[in-house]
């Protein structure tokens, strides 16, 4: 847009290298121009600024095909004002000259009237092909007739436009019919897919059993060469022992033949040898006969003067003690037990015993000394 710079009297504008600016006073054309820039007095001016660049307008228009179905059509038409002054005249293009912005929207109305001279040509299109056709090839050829038609059109020219390129975005029918026209499409495509699937799978299986059928061809052929194997180690095995067999009889045939000249050479030998053996076998055994009878002589000899011995002295023993009272010989019985009793529980002793023995005993020593008894006993006193 145009900057307007107000004074208090005076107001400066300067426009933009593409737009047009037209300046009316008294209802007169008094400077225009593009990228304009002045001094003017704001109360005597009017200010108009159409744009020499390019513009654009995009439009939806709806309309029913040959077989009487909804068809939506969107186009995006490129145009230029080719003559600024006719345009201005036709289009309110006049500028605010407090904010510098268009008083009204010259562009929406130009992008309508686009709309409204376009609308002939999709609709004599339309008219003549069925909605499926139209959706297939509606955008080229309806691009093609839309610049035909715009293109020569004397109402856009007399208001100052022309055209510089049309294009139909898209040609759609309504969900309903669009669904529809897709469907056999989807299914075929859907059909395509199922048998590229089919033969996807059909080829996995082919070259599954293919696998199978190496993997098979594999195993009878390792079978083969493991029965060639079995048969090669068994006849290696026969050979081995055939030729052991041979040699052990060899050696059993030599083993022999050495045996019977050892038996035949050596008879003699032997016949000597066993002779000798006995003989001393003989003598060792008459001599070990003797030294045991010579032996058991001895010790029975031994064992007579031992005896003889021990019963001589017992003798001499019991005729020592011959003439020993029996008080004594108790009392010295009852002091060899003691030496060898440990332990005495209880010892019942009655008075008529003790007293007795111990009279007898008593009227003993007054007489005299205890005797002496064989085997080395000590005298004791009467006390």
């Amino acid at each position: 847009m145009a900057q307007i710079t107000r004074y208090p009297v005076f107001a400066h504008l300067r426009g933009e290298p593409n737009q047009y600016i037209l300046h009316y006073s008294a209802g007169q054309i008094t400077r225009e121009g593009q990228g304009a820039a002045y001094w003017f007095r704001p109360l005597s001016a009017s200010v108009a600024q159409v744009p020499v660049e390019d513009c654009s307008a995009t439009f939806i228009l709806a309309e029913r095909s040959a077989d009487f179905q909804e068809v939506s059509v969107q186009c995006t038409v490129v145009y230029r004002f080719q003559d600024p002054r006719l345009a201005a005249s036709r289009i309110n293009f006049s500028l605010s000259l407090a904010t510098g912005q268009w008083v009204e929207d010259p562009l929406e109305k130009a992008s309508r009237l686009w709309n409204q001279r376009a609308r002939p040509a999709v609709r004599s299109y339309l008219a003549t092909v069925p909605v499926a056709d139209a959706i297939r090839t509606g955008p080229v050829a309806l691009g093609h007739a839309l610049g035909d038609s715009l293109g020569e059109d004397a109402e856009l020219a007399a208001m100052g436009l022309r055209l510089v390129s049309v294009q139909v975005d898209q040609v759609t029918a309504t969900p309903e019919v669009r669904k529809a026209l897709e469907t056999p499409t989807r299914e075929a495509i859907q059909q395509k897919a199922d048998e590229a699937v089919f033969e996807r799978r059909a080829l996995a299986v082919e070259k599954e059993r293919a696998i199978k059928q190496n993997e098979l061809s594999t195993e009878i052929e390792l079978a083969r060469r493991q029965d060639e194997l079995i048969r090669q180690q068994g006849s290696n095995t026969l050979r081995e022992v055939e030729s052991a067999s041979a040699a052990e009889r060899a050696r059993l045939d030599a083993e022999l033949t050495r045996q019977k000249l050892v038996t035949e050479s050596g008879v003699n030998d032997l016949k000597l040898k066993t002779e000798a053996e006995a003989a001393a076998r003989k003598a060792m055994a008459d001599a070990e006969a003797t030294s045991t009878q010579l032996v058991g002589h001895a010790n029975a000899a031994s064992r007579r003067a031992m005896l003889d011995a021990e019963t001589e002295a017992e003798i001499r023993g019991l005729a020592a003690w011959k003439d020993v009272s029996p008080e004594v010989v108790a009392a010295l019985g009852f002091k060899s037990l003691s030496e060898k009793i440990t332990k005495i529980g209880d010892v019942h002793l009655t008075p008529d015993l003790v007293g007795d023995w111990l009279g007898k005993l008593l009227k003993s020593k007054a007489v005299g000394a205890l005797p002496r008894p064989a085997g080395g006993v000590k005298e004791t006193d009467a006390a």
